[in-house]
């Protein structure tokens, strides 16, 4: 049960006559424990030691606008603006001092807490700070005012074992934990998925699942595949409500032979897509052996020791996307292409990138007018509305940078036109992603940079880079950077289910 406990120094009480917030938490928790225990001293100070997972209260003059809050010994991250509503300090295990300092025009109180980490302190129902764990990573922000600034939105990623939604000042507003935290997203408003227990290089455990939480009801619901363990590459809600997902089964005795070094008689982890329905039964397939050949298609075949098994990754696929008609497309890593997916016949109908050849005698796009001349061990392949396609390109095995790209795709000349391109410094090892929005900006995900933290960037529609974010320090990679509207994902539910 989350509790309140309401401190208001020398100022009067709040003049309303419940706090937003508070009335957020009755709702989402159905009661609220108030406490007092503090006591203001004659210098206009108050002092509390606050419980786990309390919501402190500082109340004050709420004509009185604030004009500052100071933060110590813990820094305020970002620094004090009043336009700028939430905050956090970095916390030590254990109980942390801390006093703020609020200014208004009336003048100046000082507050003496004892937090614990995770607990949430409310300014006058107006700003938050956060009490942020010591495992959480560093966050790094960093902008050019020249350029101007970030659209309003909420970033979506992961670290090692944090999901994450950030502001656009870097401040984590919400996080959940998990032991392997991959791929988080917001399928449906106010609803935040991730998988809290991933494994790698694909899903090869039973126990890997997707989590889907309701910030309002508290609801967690999950999405596994059928018959094989569930990849965490890749989560995508249909509009009937069933759910596409990739699977890896394990298949032995096949023929490789003419795949580099590779034998007839070879262990492969082979690639599915699964939709799965709202009971977790499954309603339709596709599996990857039946159209992509891997002996003459596969460019980048990875070994595995999987559960004391060599396994050879000969597909490594990692994200579908559906176009109006239901139609399909699947980015597959170690093939360095992508395949357009008749969902009723489940041939593929065209192909870009990679090798010529096609089991299912697709039509092969060719890519023209690229600086890089092709894209490699690609990953976030999607559909854009005027018809091209983007994808975060890794650009691995090959010499150049990864980098955020979209191209043109004319089914006459079966051709493919680099349009866009946003360059990286170096290659990306793996994950990553590449999305464009309405308003003309683009969110880059930069995956795994073995030498650079940085997990992500925003640019405009000029290129221009606006903010990019750290989390240090690195291997705490994210494998997607996801920009969601202000209204997918309501505020006030952020914060109250936030460390939760």
């Amino acid at each position: 049960m989350l509790g309140v406990e309401n401190i208001t120094g020398n100022h009067p009480p709040l003049s309303r006559s419940a706090p937003r917030f508070e009335n957020a938490l009755f709702f989402l928790f159905g009661a609220l424990v108030l406490a007092s225990g503090c006591s203001a001293s004659p210098g206009g100070s108050a002092s509390s030691t606050a419980a786990p997972n309390r919501v402190i209260l500082l109340g004050g003059n709420a004509n009185a606008g604030v004009s500052n809050i100071a933060a110590s010994p813990l820094a305020l991250t970002p620094s004090f603006n009043p336009a700028i509503h939430d905050y956090y300090v970095r916390c030590s295990s254990g109980t942390n001092a801390l006093t703020l300092a609020v200014t208004d025009s009336t003048g100046s109180v000082s507050t003496a807490l004892n937090l614990v980490e995770d607990q949430l302190v409310s300014v006058r129902d107006d700003y938050w700070i956060r009490c942020l764990p010591p495992d959480a990573p560093v966050i790094t922000v960093t902008t050019d005012a020249d350029q101007g600034a970030p659209t309003p939105g909420w970033y979506l990623v992961n670290s090692a074992a944090f999901a994450f939604v950030l502001d656009t000042n870097g401040t984590p507003v919400w996080y959940a934990r998990g032991p392997t935290m991959l791929n988080v997203d917001s399928v449906t408003p106010n609803t935040i998925s991730f998988a809290p227990n991933s494994t790698g290089p694909f899903g090869f455990s039973a126990a890997t699942r997707f989590e889907i939480h309701s910030l309002g009801t508290l609801a967690v619901s999950t999405v596994q595949a059928v018959g094989s363990p569930t990849d965490a590459h890749e989560l995508r809600l249909l509009p009937n409500g069933d759910h596409l997902l990739l699977t890896y089964p394990v298949q032995s005795h096949v023929d490789l032979t003419g795949l580099q070094t590779f034998g007839s008689d070879e262990t492969i982890a082979n690639c599915q897509i699964q939709e799965i329905g709202p009971t977790g039964q499954l309603v339709w397939s596709w599996l990857a052996t039946d159209h992509v050949d891997p002996k003459q298609e596969s460019l980048e075949p990875a070994t595995d020791m999987v559960n004391g098994t060599t396994v050879d990754d000969v597909f490594h696929c990692n994200a579908i996307d559906v176009d109006p008609s239901g139609n399909l497309l699947l980015s597959m890593r170690h093939a360095n292409a992508l395949f357009y997916i008749d969902r009723t016949s489940g041939s593929v109908e065209w192909k870009l990138g990679g090798a010529p050849f096609n089991k299912d005698a697709a039509a092969y796009v060719q890519i023209v007018d690229d600086p890089q001349v092709t894209f490699g061990m690609q990953h976030d392949a999607r559909f854009m509305p005027n018809g091209d396609i983007s994808l975060f390109d890794d650009h691995g095995s090959m010499s150049g940078v990864a980098r955020g790209v979209e191209y043109s795709i004319d089914h006459d000349a079966n051709t493919a036109s680099l349009v866009f391109q946003f360059l990286g410094t170096e290659q990306s090892v793996a994950e990553g992603s590449f999305r464009r929005y309405p308003d003309g900006h683009s969110v880059i995900g930069w995956g795994f940079l073995p030498t650079n933290p940085k997990v992500l960037t925003e640019i405009d529609a000029d290129g221009e880079d606006l903010l990019d974010i750290a989390l240090s320090p690195v291997g705490n990679q994210s494998y997607r950077a996801v920009k969601v509207p202000l209204s997918q994902l309501d505020v006030t539910m952020l914060r109250a289910t936030a460390g939760q």
